[in-house]
């Protein structure tokens, strides 16, 4: 449960701290006293998308933190899903926004995402508002609570799997069909590139060595000469006497000086490995600027077929890739496309075989996903019409329809709620003829057969009492508290029936601190308690009669709490 929650710097409210505790715990106070701020807040905690306009004036960011407590298995379960850890049984969730928008959230002080910070809020906390009454009309919503009645999750999320399988084959042989109205065209195309790419026998690394030795061929005159030299003057010199004929000589004169000196021993060994080195270093250049050019051809005619070999080469690099492994590339994906094509009665009749068997199973899942629906919708309807019926709608026929349609992302069927307010009249969309008090109503009747008792899930009503009366905010109030049992329900409400319900009663007001509004919130209880159902009845001016009144609604809700 929610037990505790800090503000910081968000509209009014300069630094906040409420304690929450169990059961139903109510919030009131005087229209723009701050009620909504706080709902604001945990909604941001539930990651709720980042509003500068939040910010007090004249800061530069807002923070909250929220600490929750008592996580039982189930939820920790689901937490542990999420790479969340109760070890102690205890979450905290903290966020920060600033003036340009952005934000910062952690969870157990490590820093999470946005969207993992909605999943883990969604396993703790729920926001019930006038927004979610008049999203209950939506049948997404409706499917999606008879869903989480009947606890379809696990075969839900298996048919999604299998209906995206099936649209992914059906997809699949839609494109090969219409590859074999392209395919005679296509595969001339694409056998003309193969046979192309194919003849030039490509080689990777082959544009780079052939750009090396033209570039060596032109200079030709030059390398020729600067290699002559080394040659010569390291191994072959028909004028003079050669570096390695001399590190020879040199050689020998040190090995007969080593019986007189031990350097001049190891001298003449390394004087025999230079003239050794100097002869490879000339074969090398010999063999590396082809200097017998009687064993070579001719250099202008070679750099000829260099430079067309290049041009292939970039011709083909213009059509098909920016190098030769792309080209490459592009020539196995033409040739498995091609094979396709040649192929694609066998390969079509293949895939439809497995859309006959994808099918099946979709269908078999469907089946097993609406027979659960069927029955759950009949316990749902029944629990809903009774708790409806002690919300002073006595008459009310409440029903939930599944409507069989083709196989879609979400089922074989629609599901639509529908209602009767009054006897002898049909039910009829929810979505058509409910009220604004009525779809209140409905709403806390729905999240209260859905709600699992042991979820740990912390429940939030915004205004549950909006568009009702007195006497019918009483039951409301009587059904929240029956709700809060085992857990915790929080309610924003006007109402002094459901005031006097609470389990915990806030009061949110409004107080002046060195030239500034800011919010405070204080618990109530005693006198305090009565002063203000009092007021909620009565209003400002309140009269004797309105703090019996208070007192005997507050005497009431703790009988029935017994």
């Amino acid at each position: 449960m929610l037990s505790s929650l800090h503000i910081e710097n968000i509209a009014v409210v300069r630094k906040l701290d409420v304690e929450f505790g169990g059961g139903l715990t109510v919030l009131t106070g005087e229209t723009g006293a701050g009620k909504s701020i706080i709902i604001d807040s945990i909604g941001l905690i539930m990651g709720a998308k980042p509003n500068p306009q939040l910010i007090r004036t004249g800061e530069t960011e807002a923070y909250v933190a929220a600490l929750f407590t008592e996580i039982n298995d189930n939820a920790a379960k689901q937490l542990a899903e999420c790479g969340v850890s109760t070890d102690d049984g205890e979450v905290y969730i903290e966020r920060t926004i600033t003036q340009d928008g952005k934000s910062k959230a952690k969870i157990n002080g490590r820093s999470v995402s946005a969207s993992l910070l909605r999943r883990v809020a969604e396993v703790l906390i729920t926001i019930n508002g006038q927004n979610e009454s008049m999203l209950l009309r939506s049948h997404e919503a409706q499917l999606a609570l008879l869903d989480l009645y009947a606890g379809a999750g696990d075969i839900a999320a298996a048919y999604g799997e299998a209906y995206s399988h099936l649209i992914s084959l059906r997809s699949k042989a839609e494109e090969l069909r219409r590859a074999a109205k392209e395919g005679a065209l296509a595969a001339d195309l694409l056998k003309y590139q193969i046979n192309e790419i194919d003849a030039a026998k490509l080689r990777v690394g082959e544009e780079e060595e052939l750009q090396k030795e033209r570039a060596r061929l032109r200079d030709r005159e030059k390398t020729v000469k600067l290699a002559s030299f080394v040659y010569r003057a390291a191994y072959m010199n028909d004028k003079g006497v050669s570096a390695s004929v001399l590190a020879e000589r040199i050689a020998a004169a040190l090995s007969q000086l080593a019986e007189y000196s031990d350097e001049a021993a190891a001298d003449a060994e390394r004087a025999s490995a230079i003239a050794t080195e100097l002869e490879e270093i000339a074969r090398r250049t010999y063999a590396a600027f082809e200097l017998d050019e009687a064993l070579d051809e001719d250099p202008t005619e070679r750099l000829d077929r260099i430079e067309g070999r290049l041009d292939l080469i970039s011709r083909l690099k213009r059509k098909y890739g920016g190098d030769i492994e792309s080209i490459l590339a592009h020539r196995n994906s033409a040739a498995e496309r091609l094979n396709a094509i040649e192929n694609n009665d066998e390969l079509v009749s293949q895939i439809e075989a497995e859309i006959k068997e994808a099918e099946e199973r979709a269908k078999s899942l469907a089946a097993s996903l609406t027979a659960l629906r069927a029955d759950a919708a009949r316990r749902m309807a029944e629990k809903v019409t009774e708790i409806l019926a002690s919300l002073d709608m006595p008459k009310v026929s409440f029903h939930i329809a599944l409507m069989p349609r083709e196989l879609s992302p979400h089922g074989a069927e629609d599901v639509e709620f529908r209602i009767s307010a009054n006897a002898g009249e049909d039910t009829r969309p929810l979505s058509l003829v409910a009220s604004g008090g009525e779809l209140s109503r409905v709403m806390l009747a729905v999240k209260s057969v859905v709600s699992d008792d042991d979820s740990g899930m912390t429940v939030i009503y915004d205004e549950i009492d909006a568009g009702v009366s007195g006497a019918t905010s009483g039951k409301i109030g009587l059904q929240l508290r029956k709700t809060a049992r085992g857990g915790q329900t929080i309610c924003v409400t006007h109402s002094a029936q459901i005031a006097a319900m609470a389990d915990t009663h806030l009061l949110v007001s409004k107080a002046e601190r060195d030239g500034r509004t800011e919010t405070e919130v204080t618990p109530l209880s005693g006198e305090a308690r009565v002063n203000e159902v009092a007021r909620i009845i009565g209003g400002i001016n309140v009269t004797e009669t309105q703090r019996k009144a208070a007192i005997d609604l507050i005497a009431e809700g703790a009988r029935i709490a017994e």
